[in-house]
C-alpha cells in the first residue's frame, strides 16, 4: 500500500527537499556576508602616502591630444637603418593636432575606433587596422569612440 503512494508523490519529496535546501543554503550565505560593515572610511587630508612607482618609459605629450612613448630603438651600431617602435595613445573623444615622423611608418590600432587624417584624406580606422605613412607625412587622430586609441607604431629609416 506504501508503494503506490511513494510512486505517485516522489515528485512532490524530491521538490520539497531541493527547496529546503536552496533556502536553507541561500539564508546561511546571506548570513555570512559583510553583514552591514560598509566602505572604507575617506582618506584624512594629510594622509598623502602615494606610491613612488614611475614606469620605465612613461607617456609623453607629442602634440596636444596625442600621447607616445618609445617602446624600442634599435642600438645605432647595430645597422646602417634605424628601427623604432612607439606606442600613441588618444583619448576618449579627444581630436589630436596634427604630427609627423621623419621615418616611414607603420600604425596598428590596438584599441578604439576613429578617424585617421592624412592631409586632405580622411580614413576610418578600428581596432586591428594597419596604415602605412611616407616619411614626414603629418597626421592627426580623431576618436569618436569611449575608449582610448591606441596604436603601435614600427619606423624605419636610414640614419
Amino acid at each position: 500500500m506504501s508503494k503506490p503512494w511513494i510512486r505517485n508523490h516522489v515528485g512532490l519529496l524530491v521538490l520539497a527537499l531541493s527547496l529546503s535546501v536552496l533556502f536553507g543554503g541561500c539564508n546561511k550565505w546571506s548570513q555570512r556576508g559583510a553583514k552591514g560593515i560598509g566602505t572604507l572610511p575617506p582618506a584624512s587630508p594629510n594622509e598623502t602616502k602615494f606610491s613612488s612607482y614611475q614606469p620605465a618609459r612613461p607617456y609623453e605629450q607629442l602634440t596636444k591630444g596625442l600621447l607616445g612613448r618609445k617602446v624600442y630603438t634599435r642600438p645605432k651600431e647595430v645597422s646602417d637603418t634605424n628601427v623604432e617602435v612607439e606606442d600613441l595613445l588618444v583619448g576618449p573623444n579627444q581630436r589630436s593636432d596634427n604630427y609627423a615622423f621623419q621615418a616611414a611608418a607603420i600604425f596598428e590600432v590596438k584599441s578604439g575606433t576613429g578617424l585617421l587624417k592624412l592631409g586632405n584624406n580622411s580614413q576610418r580606422i578600428e581596432t586591428g587596422s594597419v596604415v602605412s605613412l611616407p616619411p614626414g607625412q603629418q597626421f592627426s587622430v580623431e576618436n569618436d569612440s569611449e575608449l582610448a586609441i591606441a596604436i603601435r607604431v614600427g619606423l624605419l629609416g636610414s640614419k
